[in-house]
């Protein structure tokens, strides 16, 4: 297959719409995540082709260092994991701070999210765990200020990665001919396979978890009830404060 990366980023976009269709009073919680995200699309110039090296559409990444398929992948990540645990445990999300500033909260957060995975390049970590550890040791600091958001991140985590390990298998069984062997180059710590996915992998999407249930929920000042009690207008009530923001 000539652009298996495209699939793979469309694949990652199938958890989020279901979630998106079956689960209105999140949406506003998968936009402000997706929002959030988008700008680590255009860091793929650090994975490529050192980590992994899949063909681009127009070749784009050789050309701007990211493509079109690091978008996509981006949202759809971004959308579950902001999600998973909140559809897995029947929680919603609803207002916890009055007067948030996500904008600022989302910049801050991306910036120290990045300015750790810099600090780690230059002390010559491997780019899939210097991202794995500024995700998460980012993502403590949050749950530090907001410790009712840390049983929601670790079990969103796991949610996560379990999603996130099942789009791979299902991305394996699709592509023919060796796409993992194709694609990703050998691991610097995490040797090995499971299921024919690399370890690597799996760690990033528990981190990529961990970070995206705290992160988002704290950026737009919500906490996550129980579905129950999140009444209709509590929901809706986070839904219209999403919006105004975005």
């Amino acid at each position: 297959m000539g652009h298996d990366y495209l699939l793979l980023a469309l694949l990652f976009l199938v958890p989020g719409t279901l979630f998106w269709f079956v689960r209105a009073d999140l949406r506003g919680l998968m936009r402000g995540a997706a929002v959030m995200a988008l700008p680590f699309a255009t860091t793929e110039w650090l994975f490529y082709p050192e980590y992994w090296a899949p063909k681009f559409l127009f070749d784009l990444a050789d050309r701007i260092g990211f493509g079109l398929e690091d978008v996509l992948l981006i949202v759809g990540l971004a959308a579950f994991t902001s999600t998973a645990y909140a559809v897995a445990f029947r929680r919603t999300a609803v207002p916890v701070v009055s007067g948030a500033r996500p904008w600022k909260r989302m910049g801050g957060g991306i910036v120290a999210v990045l300015g750790v995975a810099a600090l780690l390049l230059g002390l010559d970590v491997p780019i899939l765990y210097a991202s794995v550890a500024a995700m998460v040791s980012t993502t403590v600091l949050v749950l530090v200020m907001r410790s009712d958001l840390v049983i929601p991140s670790v079990l969103g985590a796991g949610v996560s990665v379990v999603i996130y390990f099942g789009l791979c298998l299902l991305f394996e069984a699709l592509v023919p001919g060796e796409a993992v062997e194709r694609i990703w180059k050998p691991s610097v710590f995490l040797e090995g396979r499971l299921l024919g996915v690399p370890l690597d992998e799996i760690l990033y999407g528990l981190g990529a978890g961990f970070a995206g249930t705290a992160f988002p929920a704290w950026a737009l000042g919500l906490r996550f009830v129980p579905l129950a009690q999140g009444s209709e207008s509590s929901a809706e009530k986070s839904r219209s404060t999403s919006s105004r923001v975005l």
